[in-house]
């Protein structure tokens, strides 16, 4: 099928899907219990995923045995970062509260759904803005909810790995909650890795969103690894561990330049 013809049949459903989670968010949500909602954020990501045309494939590694069970426990989900898809796959397997750039709430539709999730947004810009960040990710790790962070604090094509950032982590080591680290790779039809997935450089939501939609298909592949104790280590010795342990599964090299936004991101958590 031409591309042409599959972003017909896709864009339509998603608009749809989109409008009909403005409404379970404004009149379900105030109705349903922590629970109901997560299990309604769940379905709703795998169907949004589905429309898109990507296929889930999840993985358990390092005895894992039960990795929605492990989820539900309220730990920290730590993930390298290739798309605006990865909080979709990641909340398929388990519904998270996200960290976010705040130009994540600009987006269309989704930015809205975003913030009414409880997404967290961060304006990495201003100082301070990481303390309040940290300061709210320890009220959900309280709370037994899971919490999702990206330490590389930007995307990556997926074919490397950028430096972990610790600075997130201080709520698991704050709140002693083990962090759980997930691995996330795209593969196209052919098996490679997916370049449409990926959500890098200058590209738009809508440049993306339209890449995504004219593939025939796209395989997210999760691999969640046994969780990680939190005591005993500092941010930057717990960062390492898991970009190792995350970089060790992908196969991936490790990059050691930090992007510009990563460097604006680090000097505000000072």
């Amino acid at each position: 099928m031409p591309a042409a013809l599959r972003r017909l049949a896709r864009l339509p459903l998603l608009l749809a899907l989109a409008f009909a989670g403005l409404a379970i968010q404004l009149l379900v949500f105030p109705l349903a219990d922590v629970s109901r909602r997560r299990a309604i954020v769940r379905l709703w990501s795998r169907a949004l995923l589905a429309i898109c045309g990507l296929r889930l494939r999840v993985h358990q590694d390092g005895g894992v045995r039960d990795a929605r069970s492990l989820l539900d426990t309220g730990p920290m989900v730590v993930a390298n970062h290739v798309s605006w898809l990865d909080i979709f796959v990641i909340d398929s397997v388990a519904t998270c509260a996200f960290v976010a750039k705040s130009e994540v709430r600009r987006w269309p539709l989704a930015g809205w759904l975003a913030a009414m999730a409880g997404t967290v947004f961060i304006e990495r810009a201003r100082r301070h803005a990481v303390h309040k960040v940290i300061e709210r990710l320890r009220q959900r790790l309280r709370e037994r909810f899971p919490v999702a962070v990206f330490p590389e604090a930007t995307t990556s094509t997926g074919s490397s790995l950028r430096p972990f950032h610790g600075n997130l982590l201080e709520a698991a080591i704050a709140e002693a909650v083990p962090v759980v680290p997930m691995a996330l790779r795209y593969r196209d039809e052919r098996g490679q890795l997916s370049e449409a997935a990926a959500y890098v450089d200058d590209m738009t939501f809508i440049e993306s969103l339209w890449l995504v939609t004219g593939m025939p298909y796209i395989v997210a592949e999760v691999h969640v690894l046994a969780p990680v104790p939190a005591t005993g280590r500092n941010r930057h010795q717990l960062a390492r561990e898991l970009r190792a342990l995350i970089s060790g599964r992908l196969e991936l090299p490790l990059e050691d330049s930090v992007p510009g936004t990563v460097a604006a991101f680090r000097a505000a958590s000072h």
